[in-house]
């Protein structure tokens, strides 16, 4: 075991050598920077308003919005149009929150926290995208680029099973990735806490979990998108991974990797909207934090069962990389 951990080291220290390493990391800080500053000076050239006016009477209008959502629920549901069938999982989250705030007493805030800006910027700028991104082209890098640069066999020679060289590097890959995150939530906080203020730091908002409302801290919230965005990048960083350990080509990895995040996904996630069998395929269900954020946007799913479709997809993944790997020549 201690080998092993010695192994991820090298693999961790060889990742950061690199200077791509370093300038990603650097070109996801200046888009956070750059991305809170421009919406600011738009909000502030357009005099976009940053607060709400809450009526007296904010029970009953929620009681009547809570009437005429029900009714188009009820219609969306019996409809056979997917694009009606698609706002079923938004009306649900809307009516259990409305709902939740006219049992439980809680007044709609003016103005939003600087989690809940927080959560929204960095939902609504695809923060989550970038970082998959730039993790595929750090995998790529680590495992098929070492094949490239004719490394990969220095390795191999080395004693250290096949299994624990590829298991160091996709290590290497998530954690480097975790820093990545970690940098988004807390330079995406502070740059709202700078532009807008750090107002409401110890809230407590409506999470929603697929079936019911529950009311907790605005930062643990925040927390759990995150998690969600990451779990999302995660299954595409596996998906490089593999494809690096078969083609041995970077080029290869990196484009078609690429290829799958922009291009297949969105066919995946269609599909899954206009099929019932949709759902059932890789990638289809992959936006988990949409879950929480929007409600499901495929009828007849939750959180838990599109994690475990792509934890299925994501494990079969592995082991055909692993398989691969272990059986051909180097």
């Amino acid at each position: 075991m201690g080998n092993f951990f010695t192994l991820v080291s090298i693999e961790n220290i060889k990742l950061w050598k690199r200077i791509s390493t370093k300038v990603m990391m650097i070109i996801l800080i200046v888009i956070i920077i750059a991305a809170t500053g421009i919406v600011k000076y738009y909000n502030v050239s357009h005099n976009t308003p940053t607060t709400t006016k809450v009526s007296q009477n904010w029970k009953q209008e929620l009681k009547q919005g809570v009437a005429l959502q029900k009714i188009q629920l009820k219609q969306a549901e019996k409809s056979n149009d997917n694009m009606s069938k698609m706002a079923i999982g938004s009306s649900k989250k809307i009516i259990a929150e409305s709902e939740y705030r006219i049992k439980n007493n809680i007044k709609p805030e003016t103005k939003n926290s600087v989690w809940q800006r927080s959560t929204e910027f960095a939902t609504s700028a695809g923060y989550g995208g970038i970082i998959a991104l730039l993790l595929i082209i750090s995998c790529s890098a680590l495992v098929a680029g070492e094949f490239s640069e004719g490394t990969m066999k220095m390795m191999i020679s080395r004693p250290y099973k096949r299994y624990e060289i590829l298991s160091a590097k996709l290590i290497a890959t998530i954690l480097y990735g975790l820093i990545l995150m970690g940098i988004t939530f807390f330079l995406n906080f502070i740059m709202i806490g700078i532009f807008y203020g750090f107002n409401g730091m110890g809230a407590k908002e409506m999470l929603w979990t697929s079936n019911k409302i529950i009311y907790v801290p605005a930062l643990l919230k925040t927390i759990i998108i995150f998690a969600l965005e990451f779990l999302q990048v995660l299954v595409y960083v596996i998906v490089a991974f593999t494809i690096s350990a078969i083609s041995r080509s970077r080029s290869i990895a990196t484009g078609f990797s690429l290829f799958l995040l922009l291009v297949v996904s969105g066919i995946m996630q269609q599909l899954a909207i206009y099929f019932s069998w949709g759902k059932y395929l890789p990638f289809g269900l992959t936006n988990f934090a949409a879950f929480i954020t929007q409600g499901a946007y495929v009828d007849g799913t939750t959180l838990s069962f599109g994690i475990i479709i792509s934890a299925i997809y994501s494990i079969i993944f592995c082991f055909i990389g692993y398989f691969v790997f272990q059986k051909r020549d180097i």
